[in-house]
């Protein structure tokens, strides 16, 4: 029996398309898949301005857009490290404020908070304006709570960054506090100490 080589050829094709279409072809039961609620996260977004806090009788650092001119504090760390090359930051929100520093909002007319955005840079730089300048040993006392928690939070991360922890400035003039943690914080204080 002789069998004709374009038969055969064409009985493989036929062959090989059927048992590719007929994979191809049958669908399988998908489960269904139900959203469920996430849970709520707060989200954390870079901010320049702050809003005050009525309840506290302080200014935050929570974003405002528009509602609200800069307050002394601000003013005060946007002039300190004017021309000075900062990590990419974001103002510190009230909760995280009361929780890091534990200041009495209620001595303060306002201040501001500028924290790294990433965890690689310990760089901090914060401006405390004082309704009083008696009590500038309580605002200290906060620094020095931030300034400990910091040094444990960075002695077994990056050691460079520790060493700008451990190596922090403050400064007073008048009613406003300044604290430092920056490669740059002399150069920070100076400006601080001569600013009008």
């Amino acid at each position: 029996m002789k069998i004709n080589k374009k038969l055969l050829a064409v009985i493989m094709t036929l062959v090989i398309g059927s048992a590719a279409l007929t994979g191809c072809g049958q669908k399988t039961e998908q489960p269904s898949v139900t959203p469920t609620e996430s849970p709520a996260v707060d989200e954390v977004t870079p901010t320049e301005t702050p809003v005050v806090d009525e309840n506290a009788g302080g200014v935050t650092g929570e974003e405002v857009t528009g509602e609200t001119d800069p307050t002394p504090a601000q003013e005060t760390y946007f002039v300190a490290v004017d021309g000075i090359e900062m990590p990419a930051g974001m103002a510190m929100d009230s909760t995280m404020f009361a929780d890091t520093y534990g200041i009495d909002t209620s001595l303060l007319n306002s201040y501001y908070v500028q924290m790294p955005m990433m965890n690689v840079h310990a760089t901090e730089v914060a401006v405390f304006e004082l309704k009083d300048a008696k009590d500038a040993d309580k605002v200290m006392a906060g620094i020095e709570k931030r300034q400990k928690a910091l040094v444990d939070q960075w002695k077994s991360y990056l050691p460079e960054q520790l060493e700008l922890v451990e190596n922090y400035k403050t400064a007073q003039k008048d009613n406003m506090i300044l604290f430092v943690i920056s490669p740059e914080a002399d150069q920070i204080v100076q400006k601080f100490e001569s600013a009008q």
